[in-house]
């Protein structure tokens, strides 16, 4: 793995004059390291920045107030944000330290409309630039101190190449006529929201949608046990009991201490912690009455009709033309919701609803098929 140089900034004087060196420059890579899947509540654990081909990291563990000090250039439109698969990273800035990102230019993105098929950052260097980045650390746990060196030579490397990444694949957007195409996108992901924490909810959990009612109860019911003891450990909920045991729980309910504890593929430790727990949970949601189970939520819509059905073809055979002509995979172009919920409109409102309802891009690449399909 080639080693950068790069200067570690743990104080909040340090980031302050990262920041204002920042404002100056007219574009810098972006990127965040998180520890989703090590803690219950994720939270920033590094912040990598490379800029006219100098490298930091912020440890934002170590500097009390480093989002404060860099909430001005990250929602600074006139300075340009680059960075790789940016959807997580801005949620995550959004919920946890309430910053925004402006002036945001996603790579992941830009290489989708040109119309690869691998648009992974590893990929993308390895055929760019020959850079092999080393894996080995993807699943670290970046909330422990003291990080090694190795660990934070991987994650300047995520910055190191951005911005030469970057001014590939804008070169390549302008030869396609697509740069307008990925500058609406852009817009559109700077202003992601978080989604509302509303704890675990039992539909969510694969596998549950095949579930009766009664079972959807005693797994809702296990769930919020798990969720419990996970946010008190702040350990990530998969890693307290795996979601296997849980849908067994909710198929076989359990009636003693001793089944409970024979649950195969869960800790011995937890399950003897949590044995008491989960048969009183059981015992609720079993005696729940029939009115109050869970009730999986649906989209209201009826069946498509046969000609509904007809139209939907037409359309999705039409996006497939569109998709070969622009080089585009089908979904990137527009999604099968879009094309069904375009389908359902009455004869004479869907060209309406098509323009309504498209992004501007859209419109201009694949507008005219989906017009020429639903005329017939």
């Amino acid at each position: 793995m080639t080693s950068l140089e790069y200067r570690l900034l743990r104080t909040r004087n340090d980031v302050r004059r990262l920041a204002e060196r920042l404002g100056r420059e007219t574009r810098f890579a972006l990127d965040l390291e998180a520890d989703s899947l090590h803690s219950y509540r994720e939270k920033v654990c590094l912040v990598q920045v490379t800029a006219a081909g100098r490298h930091w990291i912020v440890d934002p563990l170590a500097a009390a107030g480093w989002a404060e000090e860099l909430a001005g250039v990250l929602a600074d439109p006139r300075v340009e944000k680059v960075m790789h698969g940016a959807d997580y990273d801005i949620r995550l800035l959004k919920k946890t330290v309430g910053v925004a990102v402006r002036g945001v230019f996603d790579t992941m993105i830009a290489a989708q409309f040109t119309g690869r098929t691998r648009f992974g950052l590893a990929a993308l260097l390895e055929e760019l630039f020959g850079v092999r980045l080393d894996k080995r650390f993807q699943k670290a746990d970046w909330s422990r101190r003291p990080l090694g060196p190795d660990l934070l030579a991987y994650a300047v490397l995520d910055t190191a190449h951005l911005l030469a990444l970057r001014d590939r694949l804008a070169a390549q957007l302008e030869v396609l006529g697509r740069r307008s195409w990925v500058d609406e996108e852009f817009a559109l992901l700077e202003a992601v929201t978080p989604a509302e924490d509303t704890g675990p909810v039992c539909w969510r959990l694969k596998g549950a949608g095949r579930l009766p009612r009664r079972q959807l109860a005693v797994l809702q019911a296990v769930l919020d046990v798990r969720d419990r003891l996970a946010r008190r450990r702040n350990r990530p909920s998969f890693k307290v009991l795996p979601n296997a045991a849980l849908l067994g729980w909710a198929q076989d309910p359990p009636r003693t201490r001793d089944q409970v504890l024979s649950t195969p593929g869960a800790n011995r430790s937890v399950l003897e912690r949590l044995a008491d727990d989960v048969l009183e949970a059981v015992r609720a949601a079993e005696a729940l009455p029939a009115d109050a189970l869970p009730r999986p939520p649906h989209n209201g819509r009826p069946p498509l009709t046969e000609q509904e059905e007809a139209v939907l073809k037409r359309l999705k055979r039409a996006r497939t033309r569109a998709s070969k002509r622009l080089d585009l995979a089908p979904g990137l172009l527009v999604n099968s919701a879009t094309l069904e919920l375009l389908a359902r409109q009455p004869a004479g409102a869907a060209e309406g609803w098509l323009h309504r309802h498209l992004k501007n891009w859209q419109r201009e690449a694949v507008g005219a098929d989906l017009e020429q399909a639903l005329a017939g």
